[in-house]
């Protein structure tokens, strides 16, 4: 086994290494020298962070706290490295292209097994060696460690990524049992999408949470290291080598090595122990794989879901389509993902615009409130702003993605009996539908949550509606002159022109738009005597701008939708 494992390794160098050679010399210069900043630039952040943080605690010996930033460190990484094991485990054992020879050439299942995630894990040493090998090499400098300390934190460091890289293979191989691995990576897309959102949310909320809980003038310092102390002396396995790296700097010799040797023993034990099931495991997994996917197509299979295609069979053509796409989507959970993914940016707009509490934050809503002199409270007002933006957010990559979904179908939906409009009101329908239904649901929640008369709650779903449709327009056009009809992942039907011609003209339409929408409650504040006339002109000029600008990006589309796919 140790010989075919180390048989395949060297034939994955050899052709990584001729794939390298094979590229044009100044890519191959420019890959260089990107690497070598990159690594340059994380390795002097990471040497200053750990030197920095040496030098502060041998000035201040009698907090104790030496153990703290290496655990600190390997816990990071190990972290990071496990949230992205599951997908590199999952490419490197399942989807790789060439399994299928491995599998059946004359070499040990184990020996794949191993080759395959060592060469996933040649990343997760790269980011180690990068990351965190200079904190723990200036760390110990800063506190003047002896030679021990770094012969320990060389093992710690090679021992970090066995740890998450055998939980992540250890998952996808009894995962892969059930399901199939393609589907795996779908939902595997979703969950992270929707751990990204939490984290992002925490993330964001934890800097006015701190000036929260430090506002106040008397804090308890003895708590807290208190509290870092139980920390420390968790049983968590990176901790623990933590803490045998800082006994081996103190030069307690003997607790270093027996805290170390605990951490070896949980990392590679762990890792040895998923090397020893993955024979049944794989094996199994990659055959089920194999067999996944398969529908029996027959005639009368066919004839059946003819029959029964419901509204999908008797709807207009621009429906029909809009229809067709709810259908596609739900089949690729990763496009969920991506409707979740500009969800990251609402807690960053809401903390830096609206809920900035220190005395060099920017507060939008004060400002307006301030701008009225008492006379106005825009804070209904900012609220369905917030609707509108969460709403479009979601939906609006249906929009950015609707020609570009049809991937190599777009030949059968070009030559079908179709008018360039109805097809582009369908791809509009699709996006403009789930947008109008969804934004309503919230707008009535937010109107019974800020008590919201009648009248109110109309105009703010007006102001949806026009902004929300206008935004929705230009989004499909633009994506038909940048359509991506040669995509393998989800992520790669956008374009980074149309998105980002397509933003730019969004933002000028939702800003014009929402402050003539927001007329009435400017004039009420600054000139009441004609809020009568702003109450008719402001959403007048509204719809006539949305609907300008959307008109113009649909005639931009429109007179560009015959070239698509053509050379």
């Amino acid at each position: 086994m140790i010989a075919d494992t180390i048989l395949l390794l060297t034939l994955r160098l050899q052709v990584a290494w001729n794939t390298f050679r094979s590229r044009a010399l100044i890519r191959q210069i420019l890959i260089v020298i990107f690497f070598l900043a990159v690594g340059v630039g994380m390795g002097a952040f990471s040497s200053g962070v750990g030197y920095g943080a040496g030098a502060i605690l041998r000035r201040f010996p009698g907090l104790q706290l030496e153990p703290l930033m290496p655990g600190l460190i390997l816990t990071a990484i190990t972290l990071l490295l496990l949230v992205s094991s599951f997908g590199v485990a999952l490419s490197a054992l399942f989807l790789s292209n060439d399994l299928e020879l491995l599998m059946t050439a004359p070499v040990s299942r184990r020996a794949v097994f191993i080759s395959k995630i060592l060469d996933g894990m040649a990343g997760y040493y790269a980011i180690v060696l990068l990351t965190a090998a200079p904190a723990l090499v200036t760390y110990g400098l800063g506190l003047r460690y002896g030679p021990l300390y770094y012969v320990l934190a060389l093992i710690a460091i090679l021992g970090t990524p066995l740890l998450p890289a055998g939980l992540g293979a250890l998952l996808v191989m009894v995962v892969a049992r059930v399901a199939p691995a393609r589907r795996v990576r779908e939902v595997m897309g979703l969950a992270a999408a929707l751990v990204g959102v939490v984290c992002s949310l925490f993330g964001n909320l934890s800097g006015r949470w701190s000036r929260q809980i430090f506002r106040s003038d008397q804090i308890n310092f003895e708590v807290i290291l208190t509290r870092l102390q139980d920390f420390i002396n968790a049983p968590i396995p990176s901790l623990m080598a933590g803490r045998g790296l800082a006994a081996a700097g103190d030069g307690e010799a003997v607790t270093a090595i027996l805290l170390v040797s605990s951490f070896l023993l949980i990392t590679f034990g762990f890792f040895a122990a998923t090397v020893w099931i993955a024979d049944t495991l794989y094996a199994s997994g990659w055959l089920r794989m194999q067999s996944s996917g398969v529908a029996n197509r027959t005639k009368e299979r066919a004839e059946k879901a003819a029959a029964n295609s419901g509204l999908l069979g008797s709807a207009p053509a621009s429906l029909a389509i809009a229809l067709k796409d709810w259908r596609v989507i739900p089949r690729d959970l990763r496009n969920f993902a991506q409707f979740l993914t500009p969800l990251f940016l609402l807690p960053v707009i809401y903390l830096n615009l609206l809920g900035g509490g220190g005395s060099r934050s920017f507060n939008a809503l004060a400002q307006a409130n301030n701008f009225a002199q008492g006379r106005v409270d825009f804070a209904n007002a900012f609220a369905a702003a917030g609707v509108l933006a969460t709403t479009f957010l979601i939906f609006n990559r249906i929009a950015a993605t609707g020609i570009s979904m049809e991937d190599k179908s777009w030949w059968l939906l070009k030559s079908a009996p179709l008018s360039h409009p109805e097809l582009l009101l369908g791809k509009f329908l699709a996006a403009m539908i789930p947008f109008a239904a969804v934004g309503t649901l919230l707008m009535i929640g937010l109107a019974i949550w800020r008590g919201f008369s009648l009248i109110g709650f109309l105009y703010g779903w007006f102001g949806m509606m026009v902004i929300g449709g206008g935004m929705m327009a230009v989004d499909v056009a633009f994506a038909i002159p940048w359509a991506n009809l040669d995509w393998d992942d989800p992520r790669k039907m956008t374009s980074g022109w149309g998105a980002l011609f397509g933003f730019v003209i969004n933002a000028v339409l939702g800003l014009i738009t929402g402050l003539l929408l927001s007329l009435p409650l400017i004039t009420r504040a600054l000139l009441p005597s004609v809020e009568i006339v702003a109450w008719i002109v402001g959403p007048l000029f509204a719809i006539i701008v949305s609907a300008a600008i959307g008109g113009l990006a649909v005639t931009f589309g429109l007179n560009r939708l015959g070239n698509v796919g053509e050379a």
